[in-house]
């Protein structure tokens, strides 16, 4: 018997999100349907001269473009492609975040509880219960926990680390203490979380670069605290230089059909593939790394020949869902679940 059995769960922090994530990974099972009550909300506390009660056009910008990858990656549940242009308005309205300024300061919280609700009705007939449970936690985790947030200051940090010559212009990065250990070990967690859901792993790619964003806009104030971490404007400045967008990439895993497989080329072997789901064509290069693996052109081959369904891990470039390159990473059986 599952862990959990007919199980309604309220979730009221971070803590106990992972709990049930790690526990999931770990081969048990989750509870048939949850709700959040008082988490997620990420708080951020600006403090200079113009924050007080009020926010700035520049730090509203880091909002406004979480909203833009929330609603994108919304239109990729709903539509398998991260397309905004195919919401409607009462969708739009729904997915909304709340943006609070606590009275008196410039704490402000971020509330996405109507694009969970969203996203949790979305997914019914598209995945079984158990898997909406787990993709919900996920986005929530993804989206508003504060452990996502410090793992993309300290990639940013180790980037800029590796990145920055000069040993004195490191000084300043060096002293930024932002996970314990406890969230160090929740990493673990979420890299395995998103290697299980193509969906969350490109949640993940369109938070990054909100992120991103976000922390662009803290330039403007004296200094940013997020759950203890304090980025001052010169450190803003410095996590987001040269930091390039990730969610230009998506990962597009599904069965598919190869219809046509062309290895004349001795630089690119090449794989017209078509998605059972959708009738989707591509084209696609398959990775060099891959081709080495014993079998696995063969697998491709052989699936040609035998007009079987295959399941496909594709990494693709995309402007708005519109494929402009596609690369085969991994080939699985349809009955093998992909790791």
């Amino acid at each position: 018997m599952d862990k959990f059995d007919e199980i309604h769960v309220d979730i009221e922090s971070e803590q106990q999100a992972f709990d049930l994530l790690e526990s999931y990974l770990d081969g048990y099972g989750l509870p048939d349907s949850l709700s959040f009550n008082g988490w997620p909300n990420l708080t951020i506390r600006l403090t200079g001269e113009k924050f007080n009660r009020s926010l700035t056009p520049s730090v509203m910008k880091g909002f406004v473009e979480m909203q833009a990858q929330i609603n994108k990656s919304y239109a990729l549940a709903k539509y398998g492609v991260p397309d905004v242009r195919k919401l409607t308005k009462e969708e739009l309205d729904a997915l909304e975040i709340e943006v609070t300024v606590e009275q008196g300061s410039s704490i402000v919280e971020i509330n996405i509880d109507g694009f969970l609700t969203k996203l949790t009705q979305e997914l019914v007939g598209k995945m079984n219960a158990t898997e909406i449970m787990f993709t919900v936690l996920g986005a929530a985790v993804i989206w508003g926990g504060v452990t996502v947030f410090k793992r993309f200051l300290d990639n940013r940090k180790d980037i800029r680390l590796a990145e920055i010559a000069k040993d004195g212009e490191k000084e300043h990065l060096r002293t930024m203490q932002i996970m314990s250990e406890q969230e160090t070990k929740r990493l673990r967690v979420i890299s395995e979380m998103i290697a299980e859901k193509p969906l969350l792993d490109n949640m993940d790619r369109m938070s990054y670069d909100a992120k991103t964003q976000m922390v662009k806009s803290f330039v403007r104030s004296d200094n940013a605290q997020i759950d203890g971490v304090t980025i001052d404007s010169e450190m803003a400045k410095e996590l987001v230089t040269n930091a390039r967008r990730r969610s230009s990439e998506m990962r597009i895993d599904g069965i598919y059909r190869i219809e046509e497989v062309n290895n004349t080329d001795p630089e690119s072997f090449k794989v017209k593939v078509r998605r059972v789901d959708t009738d989707q064509r591509l084209t696609c290069v398959v990775q060099d790394v891959f081709l080495d693996e014993s079998g696995n052109k063969e697998a491709l081959q052989r699936a040609e020949w035998e007009r079987k369904p295959v399941h496909l891990s594709i990494n693709a470039k995309h402007v708005d869902g519109d494929i402009k390159s596609a690369v085969i990473l991994y080939v699985r059986d349809v009955e093998q679940k992909p790791e």
